[in-house]
């Protein structure tokens, strides 16, 4: 007997055919983890530059910025590893290009899955696409404004993603989403204080909190708080000592916020606790090291997963 052909009518045995939502969470779970290797790969090539985990720290730190060094130490530009990881960094670059526009594809028009899903799309092809002039127009500035850019317009694709992945927003009343935005603000606040820290050269102005305050009664210690100042190392005690008492202000107010949304959001709610216990170990021990590369790039992925998982709840 010949078997039967299959009607037109028959449903897709994909499901994700049968629903276009869930095929676009798929690709922002993919898109997420291109940006979570992209943001990796830019902080190694702008840490690297700046000279964290050069051979003979800390006499190294900061060569790129002294005027009477060459412009990068010997090498840096050329090394196999550097040229190995820029090609790496914009292969990852171009293929989330590519998928950020097939997204954006299937989350419009608007009716298809409701607005907010088409308009966080697009609001994540604006910010890769300003990445892209950032990049193409501040490769060569020293300039903090640059590095900062780089590194909040990172982690807004990363949160972006995270929040396409994960469909509706938690619903957790009034009073929890005021405390939600407060959250969310400081740890902004804090990522940019770490970033303003590390691109204006203040890694080593001052050791521990009362040290950096002492040193931050300076005047000219707080002139690293402005992104668009020239670097110069031995400054910056002003910068250090904000972000170390965001980075107690922080885990104050987002830990208990995250307990108070375990009900909503178990996994979510567990993985903003760790990151925020994880970041508060690998602080001191991170300074007490010298700055080892592979702590700060954790100390970086930790921030990027904190603001993320705090967008998502938004």
């Amino acid at each position: 007997m010949t078997p039967t052909a299959p009607s037109a009518s028959s449903p897709p045995s994909d499901p994700d055919a049968r629903d276009p939502a869930r095929r676009l969470r798929r690709m922002a779970r993919l898109c997420a983890a291109l940006v979570l290797a992209i943001i990796t790969l830019s902080a190694w090539l702008r840490l690297a530059r700046s000279g964290i985990g050069c051979a003979d720290w800390p006499a190294c730190y900061g060569a790129v910025w002294q005027a009477a060094a060459p412009a990068l130490p010997a090498g840096a530009e050329t090394s196999a590893t550097v040229l190995a990881v820029r090609l790496a960094h914009r292969v990852l670059a171009v293929a989330a290009l590519v998928l950020i526009v097939v997204m954006l594809a299937s989350a419009w028009p608007p009716r298809r899955h409701g607005w907010r899903p088409a308009l966080e799309a697009g609001a994540l092809l604006a910010v890769t696409l300003g990445l892209a002039v950032l990049g193409a127009l501040g490769a060569q500035s020293l300039l903090p404004a640059v590095a900062l850019g780089n590194l909040l317009g990172g982690f807004a694709m990363l949160a972006l993603s995270l929040r396409l992945a994960s469909g509706r927003p938690i619903d957790a009343g009034t009073g929890a989403r005021v405390w939600l935005w407060a959250a969310f603000g400081l740890v902004l606040l804090e990522t940019a204080l770490g970033g303003l820290a590390s691109a204006s050269g203040s890694l080593l102005a001052c050791d521990g909190l009362s040290d950096c305050w002492a040193k931050a009664q300076d005047g000219p210690a707080w002139s690293a708080l402005n992104p668009w100042h020239a670097p110069a190392l031995g400054g910056g005690a002003g910068v250090q000592w904000a972000h170390r008492l965001g980075s107690w202000l922080v885990l104050l107010l987002a830990a208990p916020l995250a307990w108070r949304l375990r009900p909503h959001d178990r996994r979510g709610a567990a993985a903003v606790l760790a990151c925020l216990l994880l970041q508060a170990a690998l602080g001191p021990p991170m300074a007490s090291a010298g700055y080892p590369m592979a702590l700060v790039l954790a100390h970086n992925v930790l921030a990027a997963f904190t603001l993320a998982l705090l967008a998502r709840w938004l």
